[in-house]
């Protein structure tokens, strides 16, 4: 306890320097937990639980939901496939095909085959006002919260204007992100206006190990007809939709260790300053009967504070951030939110913790084995 107080007190001895400090470590650490927290998401989106027994059959050569055209007739000859359970005809529009924030993601589907096919959880509203109303849409709890929408409320964006019938939860992390709306009426507005085409079918299979074998015989049914197609497992599907994405965090890794090398010169330079002020105060701490070690623990004592604290304040400014901004960003009709969990809390303070320690630890080794004559002799 005594050992808290002295270093509490000691770094309110120059309160300017404290501060600027633990502002420069909140800064760092605000930075660093946003990159991990893009990182968790991400990886939240890729994990879904439906994943595995779900194959995603696309246009051939086509990377963007834009640009793939399937004729909704191919429900049929896929649904003819052995191991093949049912078939999802999906279209979709989107804001934006390229890695942006707040992606805006339409999908279209039959509402019965719709309902059945995905684990979709209605937190308000009502399924019989979505299935009865041709432009009934039913939102993603998480895109609701993020642009304020509720049932009874109408959305507009791109052309395409609909009446919010539901907000829905789903197990499907990526699903939370979109607006799922009838696909008659997506095939018929303004933006797409293509009726008897789709984007893409999802197709659930009876077992995942033969889930190459089902995506080869579907391409090569199709792959005469005017349209090829390209099926792959859904997470691969994924993957690839997302790989803006993971070359845009593959440069936040290193932002998030320049962050840890910035927490650590702000601690170090402090640390050494403050060691080089108290030398003479370190030796009067000897002559009273304090042993090295307990010298050592003070300076360390010192630096875990500093980053203690701007780790606890650059965590609550990604809190209130991520949860009041619901940050998203999204590649290829693929919305990803920034999910602050207790990993990356946990994360964020040890790195910020661990810094702080690598930083203070020759300074406190330093302060430690000096002579008592030689620390009470110095100016």
């Amino acid at each position: 306890m005594r050992l808290v107080l002295l270093t509490s007190r000691n770094l309110k001895r120059r309160p300017l320097r404290t501060l600027l400090t633990v502002l420069g470590v909140a800064s760092a650490m605000l930075l660093f937990v946003l990159v991990e927290s893009l990182s968790a998401g991400l990886d939240a989106a890729l994990s879904g639980s439906a994943a595995a027994r779900t194959l995603i059959v696309y246009r051939q050569n086509r990377y963007c939901p834009q640009t793939s055209f399937l004729p909704e007739r191919y429900q049929r000859l896929i649904a003819d496939v052995p191991g093949v359970l049912s078939v999802l005809p999906v279209k979709v529009f989107l804001s934006n095909c390229r890695a942006s924030l707040d992606i805006v993601v339409f999908q279209g589907a039959p509402p019965a085959e719709l309902l059945k096919t995905r684990e979709l959880e209605l937190v308000s509203g009502d399924l019989a006002r979505f299935e009865d109303q041709s432009d009934g849409a039913l939102v993603g709890r998480e895109f609701a919260t993020r642009r304020r929408l509720a049932p009874g409320d109408r959305f507009r964006f791109g052309g395409i204007d609909v009446n919010v019938a539901g907000v829905f939860r789903s197990s499907e992390p990526v699903e939370e992100g979109m607006v799922l709306t009838h696909l008659e009426y997506l095939q018929r507005v303004g933006p797409v206006d293509r009726l008897g085409t789709v984007t893409q079918f999802e197709v659930k299979i009876d077992d995942p190990a033969h889930g190459q074998d089902i995506a080869r015989e579907i391409d090569a049914r199709l792959r005469t007809a005017e349209e090829p197609t390209d099926t792959r497992p859904k997470l691969a599907f994924l993957e690839t939709a997302t790989r803006d994405l993971r070359e845009i965090l593959r440069f936040g890794r290193w932002l998030a260790l320049a962050c840890v090398a910035v927490v650590l010169a702000l601690v170090a330079n402090t640390v050494l300053m403050s060691v080089q002020e108290r030398v003479k105060e370190f030796g009067v701490f000897r002559t009273l009967g304090y042993r090295p070690s307990r010298v050592v623990a003070l300076v360390l004592g010192e630096a875990l504070l500093l980053g203690a604290s701007g780790a606890t304040l650059g965590l609550a400014a990604a809190l209130v951030i991520i949860r009041t901004q619901h940050l998203s960003i999204g590649s290829e009709g693929v919305p990803v939110s920034f999910l602050l969990c207790g990993a990356v809390v946990a994360r964020g303070a040890l790195a910020a913790l661990g810094a702080a320690l690598l930083a203070a630890a020759l300074p406190a080794w330093n302060a430690g084995r000096r002579e008592i004559v030689a620390s009470l002799r110095s100016a």
